[in-house]
């Protein structure tokens, strides 16, 4: 595809109330195309984004449109915002908007779908028959002309298994869009250079964020710090509450909470909570790529983090320590492991770290692979 003097529509199920990683990939997206390509750029959001906080000045700053929250049903929305704008090329983040894109988006217009999340099968037989119907119908048939970009190999592939299952994908065996894993970017400055000689209590803090139990699997962590504690008491952990985190926190210790367990309100200023703690945990059971990892690793903190295929982009790096999805006991040994651990070959592993990961996940390199994608397609 020729981008030059292109008119991007970046369609995205967000609604989040903090800006992110995410806004700021788009945004400097947005600030290469227009500079290097001299193309266009316009944003569609639920109508949900309208109410956050970040939307105001995002607007002052950018073309935007809204559509209904049940963005799946918003044919007629996106059909008037086609009509205005006449995109060259259409972009969707997360998943909701995919199928409505296909419908309403033709005539030459190029179609990528941006896989954010993670797909696991359900154990309900019924609930699979109908699941793997859906799968079947959304990255199967309707994906046949679309391209798709995945934030984790192990998402690629699941695609790629499903429009292989697809009558597209049986008569014409690799045909159909182009499929690409490329990782997400972070805003450095968030990070980068922000951190600071921590004051020490004779305590050593990991941290870990909170969210949906059965993605984040923090009960695996507190079962871990619960063996932790069998052994030493000169640590705490610190979690970030999310989804159901509070509640899954308080029915674990039915209401007591044990003082090595700290609750933490979400914050945007994410480099002062990285410079009350020590290590960064992870053990989660599902991600794609986690944004949180690669910044508690630019930032310089050590990462103890679940072998699961998501976040194995970090695993080679030296200030990593690894341990076997779901075991508690495998964690408590790593997280044993990193209190007692050399500071100065830590140091040592840490600035490595920092440099391939600083190198590797800008959001600058992020959106130049973006755009090689689209001159690819």
């Amino acid at each position: 595809m020729n981008i030059r003097n292109g008119r991007l529509l970046c369609i995205a199920q967000y609604a989040a109330p903090y800006e992110g990683n995410f806004i700021a990939s788009l945004e400097a997206l947005e600030a290469i195309l227009c500079k290097e390509y001299k193309c266009e750029v316009a944003y569609v959001f639920p109508r949900l984004a309208s109410s956050q906080a970040w939307i105001h000045k995002f607007m002052l700053e950018h073309r935007t449109f809204f559509t209904c929250n049940d963005v799946c049903h918003s044919y007629t929305e996106l059909e008037k915002i086609r009509e205005e704008y006449m995109p060259t090329l259409v972009h969707t983040h997360f998943d909701g908007y995919d199928l409505a894109v296909n419908k309403v988006f033709f005539n030459g217009v190029k179609i990528v779908w941006h896989m954010h999340n993670h797909l696991s099968y359900v154990n309900h037989p019924l609930k699979a028959i109908y699941q793997m119907w859906c799968f079947l119908q959304h990255y199967g048939w309707q994906s046949k002309n679309v391209n798709i970009i995945s934030v984790s190999d192990e998402m690629k592939k699941f695609v790629e298994k499903w429009r292989k299952r697809s009558i597209y994908g049986t008569l014409f065996a690799g045909g159909g869009g182009k499929i690409q894993f490329i990782p997400n970017g972070i805003e450095l400055s968030r990070v980068l250079n922000k951190r600071k000689p921590r004051i020490s209590d004779d305590k050593f803090i990991f941290l870990a964020f909170g969210g949906r139990n059965s993605q984040k699997r923090i009960d695996v962590l507190l079962e871990a710090g619960k063996e932790l504690i069998k052994l030493r008491n000169d640590f705490q952990v610190f979690i970030t509450k999310g989804t159901d985190t509070e509640s899954v926190v308080n029915n674990y210790f039915q209401g007591n909470l044990p003082s090595w367990v700290i609750l933490k309100d979400q914050t945007e200023d994410i480099a002062s909570l990285f410079n009350s703690v020590d290590c960064f945990i992870s053990s989660s059971e599902h991600e794609t790529f986690s944004y949180a990892i690669c910044e508690a690793s630019v930032f310089g903190l050590p990462v103890i983090q679940s072998d699961i295929a998501g976040t194995m982009w970090n695993a080679k790096n030296p200030s990593t320590r690894l341990f076997k999805v779901n075991d508690p006991l495998a964690l408590c040994k790593q997280m044993n492991f990193i209190i007692d651990a050399d500071k100065e070959e830590l140091e040592k592993q840490i600035q490595v770290t920092i440099e391939n990961n600083r190198r590797d996940y800008s959001l600058e390199q992020w959106a130049h692979n973006v755009i090689s994608f689209y001159k690819q397609i």
